[in-house]
Order: C-alpha cells, then structure tokens, then sequence
C-alpha cells in the first residue's frame, strides 16, 4: 500500500515538476521594458535527479529522471490607461523520463505541455528610483492526457492558476554599476482533475504558495550576475479521497549570469539546485535563454512613435 502510494505522488510530481519551473522567473524579470518594446525568448532546461523523498523520508536512491524542455515566450509591453503591462504567452514542448526498479517506476511524456497565458500589471513604475511592483495572474490551458495506452503527454490535465506579486528595487552603487533585490510572491491553485492516470482516478490538490527572492548586480553594463533562492510550500494531494502525505517543502538555491550581447540581444545562464525536499525529487537544473527585443514599429518600418 505504501509503495502504490509513494508511486502515485511521485506521478502527481512528475506532471507538476515542469508546471512549476515554466512559470518560475528570472533575475529581472519583473523590470519592464519601454511600452512598444516586443521580447522574443527561447528558453532550454536540462534537469535530472537521482533520489525521491516522500514525506520527510528518502524512500528510493535509483531514481533516474531527465527532464529537457524548451519554451518559446513571446512579451510585448503596452500602456494601459496609467499602468504599464506585457501579455505574454509561454509554450512549452520537450519530453521528461523517470524510472525506478526499487518503486517500479517507468514513466515519460513528451510533446507540447500546458500553454500559459498570462500579463504582469505594474502598479508601480519608476525607473527613476529604481522601483518596481507588479501583479501577474497566470492561466494554465489544460491539454495533457493519457492515451489509451497509458502513455503521458507533457500537460497535467487539469485546470491550474498561479497569482504573484513581484517587488523590485535597484541602487546604484558605483557609476554605471546597479544592484537590485526583488522579491516574488505567489499561489499556484488546481482544480480538480477527474481523470488522473491509467485507472481515471480523481485528483485534487492544495494550493502551493511559492516566495522568490534575486539579489543581482551589474559588473559591467553589459553583464550581471544574481544569487537565487526559491521556496514552495503545501500542494498536499488526495487521490480518490484519500490523503497522500506529500505537501512540498521545498528549498532552492541557485546562480544566474546574464550578457548583453548587443543592443538587442541577451543570453541568460540559470543554475538550479533542490537543497532541501521534503517529498518530491530533488532536482539540479541548468537553463539556457536567448532573448531578442525591438521597438514593434520598426518592424513595420517605423518607430512606435511613428517616426
């Protein structure tokens, strides 16, 4: 009973691991660009993990999981009435594999996961002082399914939301040489999903609140570094009614390096490391980004002020 309990959490982690990092941030994420401005982002993510605890408890150490996933992410930011703000959508696609001898364990997906929908409203806007706050409501459009196989898509199959809000503020502290702290809150909340794994189970799950925080600097105007942390807490499922025992309480540190390659183009380097886990997979991940941004009236030959 235990083993078929600690296989179904692990199932329900499995769909989740990728939901959660797709929408994680970014240093600076949460620093607008000027209004009219389009942002392209390609996104790669490897990440593996080798052990699984469930409820405080290290219950197999011959896990093996790779996850290689890309996002496409295009941003355009635009006045609204006083406020500032960026709908946004983000695809995922890529596949992910878990096995296990100890748990019987062999699962994988691939394809395109659940699309994101979603648009940051700054509150707060002032590159003078260096301030920034924003509310972002995200909207998972379920499209995961099992097959009549058995077989997993990269989606969760289920209704899913998150809210943040997103704090920044930036000091100078030499001449050309900025520091910024930000901090991100935020709740991920599930519907109910009647239709989970091989036997049609009913699955529910409490909320996951999630608390970021970046601390960056500037080396030089075209290249910053940032320390990372990341904190999930709660998502306790119920399978068919039944209580899993597995609520998150998750600790992660991490670094970022980021480099202007030229006025329009940025590469990003993210490392990501599960240092504490209370049910779930500890997992280490490594992220490439490649952003290009233009003011959209240049693409129609003039400028957004039409010039």
């Amino acid at each position: 009973m235990m083993k078929r309990l600690v296989s179904i959490a692990v199932l329900v982690g499995f769909l989740s691991i990728s939901g959660w990092a797709w929408g994680a941030n970014a240093p600076r994420d949460y620093i607008p660009a000027p209004p009219g401005c389009l942002a392209i982002l390609m996104y790669y993510t490897h990440s593996s993990a080798d052990s699984l605890y469930f409820d405080g408890k290290k219950v197999a150490d011959d896990v093996d999981f790779k996850g290689n996933v890309g996002l496409f992410r295009p941003v355009y930011y635009m006045e609204a009435g006083p406020f500032l703000m960026d709908p946004q959508l983000i695809l995922p696609f890529g596949d992910l594999s878990l096995e296990s001898d100890d748990l019987g364990l062999d699962l994988s997906s691939t394809g395109i996961g659940d699309p994101m929908l979603l648009a940051t409203l700054w509150l707060l806007h002032n590159p003078e002082s260096k301030t920034w706050l924003g509310f972002t409501p995200f909207f998972f459009l379920p499209i995961g399914e099992y097959d009549n196989d058995g077989a997993l898509s990269l989606g969760e199959n289920r209704w899913r939301f998150r809210t943040e809000l997103g704090f920044v503020k930036g000091f100078e502290v030499l001449a050309g040489h900025n520091a910024y702290f930000e901090l991100t809150l935020g709740g991920d909340f599930f519907l109910e999903n009647d239709d989970f794994g091989p036997e049609s189970s009913s699955l529910e799950q409490d909320p996951v609140f999630n608390l970021e925080t970046h601390v960056n600097y500037d080396i030089t105007d075209s290249f910053f570094v940032s320390g990372d942390y990341y904190y999930r807490h709660g998502g306790e499922t119920e399978i068919d009614g039944l209580r899993q025992d597995d609520t998150l309480n998750t600790h992660t540190l991490g670094f970022s390096l980021g480099y202007n390659i030229a006025t329009n183009y940025q590469l990003l380097f993210q490392y990501q490391h599960d240092v504490d886990v209370d049910s779930g997979l500890p997992t280490q991940a490594l992220t490439f980004r490649f952003m290009y941004a233009c003011d959209v009236g240049y693409l129609f030959g003039k400028s957004a002020a039409g010039k």
